[in-house]
């Protein structure tokens, strides 16, 4: 990983006397021949004077990710990959490893010599797909760890040995109490990875769910829910977005948790979830709940689609494992959906022309109506919504 910004940040950290190591995540996932993104770096010295003079030298802009809090942590973030420059914990590197979740994340590589130290057999581990905690005290100061296993069972296929089961069962309770922002970034990327369901699984099993999600429902209950799905593991669920399979996982483990959209959206707001993903996993709940009683009626059908979107097709994936008796709804609304016909050009400003009607809420709904008449087929151009709407115009008046 000889790369500009690391041999630059070496040889400032050089000429301060200060060694500086690759670490953590960055050195995990080289050894896992993956992608990396940022690269960890930890420091004997001073992280902010050293992220200063690289930013003097213009590799990039210092800022403080810590805080209050020690040890203290830099960001340089610009010209080519972030790096994140970390004040070692406990004055030594062997010390530092010490305190690390687990052992794929407890080893370092000093930049300059090129000098791998693996304290706790991590590279063994990563061999075996093995994730191992350095020890059970680590886990039970920062509850969010045994998350964090969660994700990288989900993220690298690193499955936790008994060990690091036992001590997760046991630190889950504590899980509660840490900060909604910083549980969300781990539930975030453990539910977009491409399949979770393993990891979903030994996290129901290890007491995490409840206490992560803040919905205290029996553990039995969540393996259960957990369980079922590994339905979104599909290869057709896999090709899609990460954003999106997440949003899908989410509606689908809070509908089976029994919270209606509402309340949905209000429980991912406590876990900090972006008020807007929020609001789109509340709205495919919602969809996905009126689908049964749309398929029922022709018109309902289209008015359902123009309603549900983007989102209707993740809605219809959702629906049969939510309420397995509504299949033959589902399978009604995506023949419908397969076949919808594209909307015509029409806005309420032709609404208004057409018909020389105030702007109000009427035009809202003629406007709705006209492209329900357009998804059925039944409307085709801008001549034929004209039309459509003067017919139905008058029909209202002589009604």
């Amino acid at each position: 990983m000889a790369e500009p910004d690391l041999v630059a940040l070496d040889r400032i950290a050089a000429s301060r006397g200060e060694r500086v190591w690759i670490v953590g995540g960055a050195l995990r996932d080289v050894l896992l021949q993956r992608d990396v993104a940022e690269i960890d770096v930890a420091v004997n010295g001073d992280a902010g004077a050293l992220a200063r003079e690289m930013e003097s030298a213009g590799l990039g802009r210092a800022i403080l990710l810590s805080g209050e809090r020690k040890p203290r942590v830099f960001r340089v973030a610009g010209r080519g990959r972030i790096i994140d420059i970390a004040e070692l914990e406990g004055g030594s590197t062997e010390a530092d490893l010490a305190r690390r979740d687990f052992t794929a994340n407890a080893m370092a590589v000093e930049i300059r010599s090129g000098a791998l130290i693996d304290p706790y057999g991590g590279i063994a581990d990563l061999s075996l797909r093995r994730l191992r905690m350095v020890s059970a005290r680590n886990l039970h100061d920062d509850p969010l760890r045994p998350l964090r296993a969660a994700r990288l069972f989900s993220t690298h296929e690193l499955r936790p040995d008994r060990a690091t089961s036992r001590a997760s069962r046991l630190a889950a309770p504590a899980l509660a109490r840490i900060p909604g922002e910083r549980v969300q970034a781990e539930l975030a990327k453990l539910l977009e990875a491409p399949r979770p369901a393993r990891a979903l699984s030994w996290a129901a099993a290890s007491g995490l769910l409840g206490p992560a999600f803040r919905v205290p429902i029996p553990d039995s209950r969540w393996r259960r829910i957990a369980r079922a799905a590994a339905a979104f593991d599909s290869s057709a669920v896999v090709r899609l977005s990460p954003p999106r399979r997440r949003r899908l996982r989410l509606a689908f483990l809070f509908g089976r948790v029994g919270l209606s959209a509402r309340e949905t959206a209000a429980a991912l707001r406590r876990v900090r979830w972006a008020s807007a993903e929020a609001a789109q996993v509340s709205r495919l709940l919602e969809l996905a709940m009126a689908a049964p009683d749309a398929a029922r009626g022709d018109n309902a059908v289209w008015r359902w689609i123009l309603e549900a979107g983007e989102l209707a097709d993740d809605a219809l994936r959702i629906l049969p494992l939510l309420r397995p008796r509504a299949r033959p709804a589902a399978r009604r609304l995506r023949a419908r959906l397969a076949h919808r016909r594209p909307l015509p050009d029409v806005r309420g400003a032709d609404i208004l022309e057409w018909l020389g009607i105030a702007p109000g809420r009427e035009v809202g709904r003629l406007l709705d109506a006209v492209r329900v008449e357009a998804l059925a087929g039944r409307v085709r151009t801008r001549d034929d919504a004209r039309k459509w709407l003067l017919r139905e115009r008058r029909d209202l008046q002589d009604s």
